[in-house]
């Protein structure tokens, strides 16, 4: 946090409450920076065609050219959303020669776990 907006927020605290600026800064990056985070998570998972990549990942990391005719979607389309994933840290992949494979990340089946109960 700057110092101006610290000194801010300071200003709006009733003198008598005691509150470090460590614990601000800590709270101020829980609101702000994490819920970015959470937000980024939580749209890469809201989508159906996302949920049954990762669910085919789950088995078996997988060539796009396979999880095209899997997903039964154009290649462009199909990267839309392992873009999304991989961003979010829900996938990742290699290359291998010509094919790009794709795997699911362990925060991947940890929240495919999650989400299934």
């Amino acid at each position: 946090m700057q110092d101006k907006s610290l000194h801010q927020l300071r200003s709006k605290i009733p003198p008598d409450y005691n509150i470090s600026a460590d614990v601000l800064e800590k709270v101020r990056k829980a609101i702000e920076d994490e819920t970015k985070k959470t937000l980024k998570f939580l749209r890469a998972i809201s989508h159906p065609t996302r949920l049954r990549i990762l669910r085919a990942l789950r088995i078996n990391e997988l060539c796009v050219c396979v999880l095209v005719y899997l997903m039964r979607m154009k290649y462009s389309k199909l990267s839309y959303h392992l873009k999304i994933l991989k961003d979010a840290g829900l996938v990742e992949f290699r290359k291998d020669r010509n094919f790009l494979i794709y795997k699911i990340t362990d925060l991947g089946k940890k929240v495919l776990k999650d989400i299934e109960g």
